[in-house]
C-alpha cells in the first residue's frame, strides 16, 4: 500500500481526512498512514514470531512498531517539505522593475533582459517598440507569459 500510494498518489486522496497539520503539515498523509500499517504487521509478527510472545504480547508490539516508525516518517516527511523550494515570483510583479539589455532588441525582434527581483537575477525574453541596444538600461512596461515588454529607462536608476 506504501508503494502504491507513492506511485499512485492520488488514488489515495479519501485519506485526506487523516490531515491534522502535524509539523508544519501541508503534506499527504497516505505514505504515513500506510508506512504506520506496515510497522504494525511487521512488528505484530516480529512479536509473534522472534519473541515468541502470544496475540497480546504481538499486538503491543505492532502497536509500539506503528507509532515508532509512523512518527519516524512523519518527521521525515515534514523535513522534507521544509526543504521545498517557496514560490519565486511571477512576472507580473517585475511590471516597473529596471533591468539592462543583454541582446539587442526591438520591432520584431525578440532580445534578452537581466532582471534583478527579490534577490534574484534572471534572464527573459523580451521585445519592446523601439530599437534597444545591449547594455542599455530598460524598464518592464508589461508580460505576456514568460516573456516581457520593455522601453528604454529614461533616467538613470541607484544601484539594484
Amino acid at each position: 500500500m506504501l508503494v502504491l500510494s507513492l506511485v499512485l498518489g492520488d488514488l489515495f486522496d479519501f485519506l485526506d481526512f487523516l490531515d491534522l497539520d502535524f509539523l508544519g503539515g501541508d503534506f499527504s498523509p497516505a505514505p504515513v498512514f500506510f508506512t504506520a500499517m506496515g510497522a504494525f504487521g511487521g512488528g505484530g509478527l516480529l512479536g509473534i514470531n522472534a519473541f515468541g510472545m502470544g496475540a497480546g504480547g504481538s499486538l503491543l508490539t505492532g502497536l509500539a512498531s506503528a507509532v515508532l516508525l509512523g512518527g519516524l516518517a512523519a518527521l521525515l516527511f515534514a523535513a522534507l517539505r521544509r526543504q521545498e523550494a517557496g514560490e519565486g515570483f511571477i512576472t507580473e510583479q517585475l511590471i516597473g522593475a529596471r533591468g539592462r539589455c543583454t541582446l539587442a532588441l526591438g520591432p520584431n525582434k525578440t532580445g534578452r533582459v537581466l532582471i534583478t527581483h527579490s534577490g534574484m537575477t534572471r534572464s527573459f525574453s523580451a521585445t519592446s517598440d523601439s530599437m534597444i541596444a545591449a547594455g542599455a538600461e530598460v524598464v518592464v512596461t508589461d508580460t505576456v507569459g514568460n516573456a516581457l515588454t520593455v522601453a528604454p529607462a529614461t533616467t538613470p536608476s541607484a544601484q539594484s
